[in-house]
């Protein structure tokens, strides 16, 4: 070895593993992604289906995506669906897609007449051969209500799409209404986004060594109703005062049980593998003491468009 240990960095094992910042990030990205799902935050939408306000929420439309040919891409109304499944907060279980139905003939998601894969975040359909713009596609398939991201994905060059449940509003017609950008440029509401705030303070853990680490996490919420937005805030904060369990990013990443691959298609063994509790259970990192939660007065931005944050401290033993 070359010098001693006053030459080398304390608590890095190697430069390029997640560090406690990012492994919080992920962890209460999982946390509310599931958690909410678990309570019955989604949406199925069976063949056939309208909105509140008419529109056929089953029928997907021809996106146009400069990486494809017209006529590959489809679309639905809403992204983030849903591909867990054994969520047991609620009676009603998602949909799992089986197929698609294209001019009324169903292909099969494992067929190799006309294969395809699904984007399970992006809400797409993804053909490996394009088919006539014209056609009829029509999905089964499930939706969440609530998207949760890092606050970093919601940045001047994404746009916050409202509306998206009118899909009555030209969704379609091709490029046109909140659907003109592409689906991974849009954030959709309601929408909860996280922010890791580095360390802002370390405590001795015991005389033998080790220290607590705290951070501060805040979660904006945006949504187009107050009510949806109150509701949001009231769930983060009644977190409050409570021990959560991390698992490691790093080794989720190198086993290969994370659940999309490249391009956002499912792993075979995300389920299952790559749901949130078998994470927890499979590559526990350490615990993680939720505390001090404050929540901030909601901002009317427009008539229909709210924000608020919920700001809660942490403490990890990580060093």
């Amino acid at each position: 070895m070359v010098g001693g240990p006053h030459t080398k960095l304390s608590n890095l094992a190697n430069a390029q593993d997640a560090t406690l910042s990012n492994i919080l990030l992920d962890n209460f990205i999982s946390l509310y992604d599931w958690g909410l799902l678990d309570r019955g935050s989604f949406y199925n939408i069976s063949i056939p289906q309208s909105g509140l306000y008419g529109g056929d929420r089953h029928i997907l439309r021809s996106a146009q995506d400069p990486n494809y040919s017209d006529g590959t891409v489809w679309e639905g109304y809403r992204k983030n669906w849903v591909w867990e499944s054994g969520i047991d907060g609620t009676t009603q279980q998602p949909i799992a897609i089986s197929g698609v139905f294209v001019d009324g003939e169903f292909l099969s998601t494992d067929n190799v007449t006309n294969p395809y894969y699904i984007d399970y975040p992006n809400g797409k359909v993804i053909f490996d051969s394009a088919i006539s713009t014209s056609s009829e596609v029509k999905l089964e398939y499930s939706h969440k209500w609530v998207e949760v991201i890092p606050a970093e994905g919601v940045s001047w060059f994404r746009k916050i799409q409202q509306s998206s449940f009118r899909n009555e509003e030209d969704f379609q017609v091709s490029a046109s209404g909140g659907w003109a950008s592409l689906g991974q440029t849009r954030v959709q509401l309601p929408c909860l986004a996280v922010e890791v705030i580095p360390a802002k303070k370390l405590e001795g853990y015991q005389l033998g060594g080790g220290q607590w680490v705290n951070n501060d996490i805040v979660f904006h919420v945006i949504t187009e109703n107050h009510w949806e937005c109150a509701n949001l805030m009231d769930t983060v904060l009644y977190q409050n005062d409570r021990t959560i369990h991390l698992y490691n990013p790093t080794e989720v990443a190198i086993s290969g049980v994370s659940p999309y691959n490249y391009r956002n298609e499912l792993r075979e063994n995300a389920i299952p593998s790559g749901l949130y509790p078998n994470l927890i259970d499979n590559f526990f990192y350490r615990r993680c003491w939720i505390n001090s939660s404050k929540a901030q007065e909601i901002v009317q931005l427009s008539p229909d468009l709210y924000i608020g944050a919920v700001r809660c401290s942490t403490q990890v033993k990580a060093i």
